[in-house]
């Protein structure tokens, strides 16, 4: 199943206002996700790997329009699965998952 938030614009009020909790977050570029993410480990959160990826310290070539989260009890499980789901889906990777379809500079 889908991240179950729906996707919203990728601003930094809107990331301001994301959760400051563990869990998985999808990025989109016309209408599609094109990376699926975790705030898991240590001090990461869903709001501090969003405002990561506003601030473009990741596949800064390319800035996603619209952002989902989801809190998640276990987020690398949860990560896992929704790849899996995708990619079951669409026979591939979300485009920044696959280390093949990176963007580059």
């Amino acid at each position: 199943m889908s991240i179950k938030h729906p996707n919203l614009p990728f601003t930094a009020p809107l990331i301001a206002a994301a959760p400051d909790t563990s869990g998985v977050f999808a990025l989109w570029q016309d209408g599609a996700i094109v990376y699926y993410g975790k705030a898991s480990s240590g001090a990461a959160t869903i709001r501090s790997a969003l405002d990561g990826h506003l601030k473009g310290r990741s596949f800064n070539t390319e800035k996603p329009t619209r952002c989902s989260w989801e809190i998640a009890e276990d987020p690398e499980l949860r990560h896992a699965q929704l790849l899996v789901e995708f990619e079951n889906a669409h026979h591939r990777m979300p485009r920044w998952n696959d280390p093949e379809r990176l963007p580059t500079s």
